[in-house]
């Protein structure tokens, strides 16, 4: 499982939102993901990849998290 499917299920687990509503460029705003639901996602994510996301509130969408997941690894 690649990185976007890993992160694309931590949103469904995290938010109920179905798979196929969400894409790379989904933002937080069309997925209805509030404030307190980014965090937990956010949290969510930094445990599966055991990675710190920092800059949290420059995250909108989910090609930001891949940007910030590929910045933690690298």
């Amino acid at each position: 499982m690649d990185s976007f499917e890993r992160v694309r299920a931590i949103i469904r687990e995290t938010t109920g939102i179905p798979e196929e509503l969400i894409t790379p460029e989904s933002t937080a705003a069309q997925l209805n993901i509030d404030s307190l639901d980014m965090t937990e996602l956010l949290l969510n994510v930094e445990e599966e990849f055991d990675v710190i996301i920092e800059r949290e509130e420059d995250i909108s969408s989910v090609k930001d998290i891949m940007a910030c997941l590929e910045m933690c690894v690298a």
